[in-house]
This record gives C-alpha cells, structure tokens and sequence, in this order.
C-alpha cells in the first residue's frame, strides 16, 4: 500500500535532531509517511536544510525567516533569499507574523517574502500568532503565490478559517493538547496535517506521529479513511514542483 501521509511542516535542521536525522527520516518513512517539509527559520540554517534536502529525497526544502528573528535580518538577505531558492529550487518558509512576540521589523519581512513567492511561483509556510486580522488583510491586499500557500499550526477562529480559505490558503493542523476550534469547519481539500517537529522547548515530537495527528483530527471529523487519501493528495498538490 502507498505512503499515505505527508508531514507538511517540520524543523529536522533543529539542533535537537543533530545526530539522528538519518533516524527520524527512517522511522518517519516505516511509519507511512511519504515526505516531510523541513521550514528554515533564520538565514543561518538555510544550507542546512538544503543538505538534508539533498540527503534524503522524501524531505522538501523551505527557507525563509520566521518572525521571532525579523530584527536579526542582515542587509542584503532578501537578495540571498532569492538566489538560495533560484539555485535549489526550495520554497519559501517559514514566514509570517507573530504579535506576542516584539513586532519590530516583521511585517516588512514578512511582505517581502510574499512578494518573492510571488514573483518567483513558489509555495509559501506561513507561521501567525495573534495576527490574524492583519495577516488576512496582508494576504488579500497582495495576494498568494499561484503556487499555493498554508498556514501552520492554525489556530484561528472559523471565521479566519473561512476567510483564509476563500483566498486560497490550505491549513495545517498538528499536535495540540484539544481539538482546534476551527477544525471542523475546514474543507477536507483545504486540509494538511503536520508535526512542527521537534516541536516547542521540552518536546520531542518526530515526523512520524504526523500519522497519529491525522488518526486524532479524523476521528474528531468523524471521517473515514479516504481522508488521508484527500490531505495526502492536498500536499502533493502544494508541493507538486518536488514531486512531478
């Protein structure tokens, strides 16, 4: 039987993972998972999310920078970017807006990898946290890439679910203590499942409990097994220019 999973947002490049990456893709792959898409989060880990990309084919590479470290940009990074994801055909993430955090220098960052998606037609990982009013407003005043985008680890109400859906954006749901209170009310081709491994300080979360993620969230759908085959075929389509 095929993979039937797909992790679609995942940080192995952490230094947690040093040592046994080669570990986790293997458990990962025995589990049923198919690929894992490993976000870069500052300009730092971008080669190293490429060597793992080149390492292991089931892992997908996207680098941008996340919005905790917005005020660390160095000059000339955007121009980086763009030759980084020209070179390896990466897409760009994780970006995006984070309001309980010091706000200074992101929405500039974020707009300018939007915009560089954009341009260049490449998928998208969005991180929000406490923006949501404004990362709807940024996302229809400028517009997704046509290669698609996601927000991961969705968290907002239903109506932001909604409003996020009409755009275009596919959401990711991954390891959460209850069931996310717009979880019901996506549509299951607007649906990914994720792990954000290894997850927040003190966690130890792997790629292969995405299949565990989508067993909880489909029984809280109260969905069958074609479910999988759905979120499975949404991540190929997002991620289609790896996968061709």
């Amino acid at each position: 039987m095929p993979a039937a999973h797909f992790d679609s947002h995942c940080h192995l490049q952490d230094p947690r993972l040093a040592g046994r990456v080669q570990d986790v893709v293997a458990r990962a792959q025995a589990a049923g998972v198919s690929h894992m898409v490993c976000c870069a989060t500052r300009e730092a880990d971008w080669e190293r999310v490429l060597e793992l990309a080149r390492a292991h084919a089931c892992v997908l590479p996207m680098l941008g920078l996340h919005p905790w470290f917005a005020a660390e940009v160095a000059a000339g990074w955007v121009d980086r970017l763009r030759a980084r994801v020209t070179a390896s055909g990466a897409g760009i993430g994780e970006c995006g807006l984070d309001f309980s955090r010091d706000r200074a220098g992101q929405e500039a960052v974020f707009l300018a990898q939007l915009r560089l998606a954009r341009e260049l037609d490449l998928p998208l990982s969005i991180h929000c946290v406490r923006a949501w009013g404004r990362l709807t407003a940024l996302l229809r005043a400028t517009g997704i890439p046509a290669a698609g985008a996601l927000v991961h680890a969705f968290s907002g109400s239903r109506e932001t679910a909604a409003e996020l859906q009409g755009l275009g954006l596919y959401l990711s749901f991954g390891c959460t203590r209850g069931e996310p209170p717009a979880l019901a009310s996506v549509a299951s081709d607007r649906l990914l499942f994720e792990t954000d491994a290894p997850g927040g300080p003190g966690e130890h979360r792997e790629p292969a409990q995405v299949v565990q993620v989508a067993g909880t969230w489909a029984r809280a759908r109260a969905a069958g097994p074609e479910l999988a085959v759905q979120v499975q075929e949404n991540a190929r389509h997002l991620f289609r220019r790896w996968l061709a």
